[in-house]
């Protein structure tokens, strides 16, 4: 008895794509396992795949509609794809006549993979010296102390919008070999509300919020009337109340309000000797968000958790942004915190360059 078109659908997805293909004797086993009755040899394989290869289809009946793939049109398609590999395929596949599904099954047939872009920040000359200086910085100290990376009170802001983020899920690159496809990005978009968050030890700080502008002086204010306060709460010092634990560093990246000059004196007060950032106690690298565990972790799962749906006003997403902060579990918090470690690694084994997109 003839194979149906399903079950012959179904042998080519038992023979799967990419990576995951299996061997033709692998394949008759399990067809012939579920279904006793239609016994396949490899001679039946070799015939539905070559068939599909020729045709882009295994039915056997001539159809109305767009033709079958000829030779031609599926060598156009791949030359579409080695001349631009940002087509996208239903782009394609509407230039020669085909159906999405089936470019989709000739570039899987010829285990083709579609990766996705990732943005990275742009880096300045000096930039890379910086970076591997900072890392050989840091990896000597988490050598010596191995909680000393629970001791960084990591910090960072960043603007939430009511319209959501940017989605890169549509963004993609086909070929057969993963190019580790990655652009600069130059510019970030203008948001609603400015965000303060912190991690330390297994836990998170804040959030805070800045409805206005963030600038020096609303950053020393913030300083003063939160965060000191908070850290003294959570880390108190009993050898002097006023100030919070002597064993924990504040870092924080080189933004302007950051850099003013007064916030820079208050750090040295109030933690001295002891915060990361531009002039600080250890100098940390322009442009290197990839290192910093809220840039590579808490913006991006807050923004997609609290963007599933869209919030309703300011007022909710504040508290959606709460909520989650808080769901974080201290588990979580370490594993960040580990692959901070990991990540200085991988920035000194690029000698300071971009390595994100060759992270898995």
């Amino acid at each position: 008895m003839p194979l149906s078109l399903t079950q012959r659908i179904e042998v080519l997805m038992i023979i799967g794509y990419g990576d995951r293909v299996r061997t033709q004797k692998e394949v008759c086993v399990l067809f012939n396992n579920k279904y006793p009755e239609m016994t396949i040899f490899q001679s039946t394989l070799s015939r539905i795949e070559n068939k599909f290869r020729e045709t882009g289809s295994v039915d056997n009946l001539s159809k109305s509609g767009r033709p079958s793939v000829s030779e031609e049109a599926k060598t156009n398609i791949f030359l579409s794809f080695e001349e631009n590999p940002h087509n996208s395929v239903r782009q394609v596949g509407r230039e020669y006549n085909v159906s999405k599904s089936c470019v989709h099954s000739l570039l899987r047939l010829e285990r083709w993979h579609p990766y996705k872009m990732k943005l990275v920040q742009e880096l300045s000359e000096d930039d890379p010296d910086r970076r591997m200086q900072f890392c050989q910085i840091l990896m000597d100290r988490c050598n010596n102390d191995p909680l000393f990376v629970k001791r960084i009170i990591f910090s960072d802001e960043s603007t939430f919008t009511l319209n959501g983020e940017v989605n890169r899920q549509n963004v993609r690159y086909w070929s057969n070999e993963n190019p580790r496809w990655m652009r600069e990005s130059h510019t970030q978009y203008p948001q609603k509300i400015n965000v303060w968050a912190g991690i330390v030890e297994n836990r998170i700080i804040g959030p805070y919020f800045f409805d206005d502008t963030l600038t020096g002086i609303r950053y020393l204010q913030f300083l003063q009337t939160y965060l000191i306060p908070t850290l003294r709460g959570l880390f108190p010092n009993r050898n002097n109340p006023e100030m919070s634990h002597e064993n924990l560093w504040y870092q924080q990246d080189g933004a302007p309000p950051h850099y003013a000059v007064y916030v820079r004196r208050f750090l040295d007060q109030v933690f001295p000797g002891k915060w990361i950032g531009r002039r600080g106690s250890i100098e940390w690298p322009p442009r290197s968000p990839d290192l910093t565990p809220l840039d590579f972790f808490l913006w991006g799962h807050l923004k997609n958790v609290v963007f599933k749906t869209k919030p309703d006003n300011l007022e909710e997403l504040k508290n959606r942004i709460r909520r989650e902060c808080d769901n974080i579990s201290r588990e979580t918090i370490s594993r960040v915190q580990e692959e901070f470690i990991n990540r200085l690694g991988f920035c000194q084994a690029q000698e300071g360059f971009q390595f994100e997109h060759f992270i898995k």
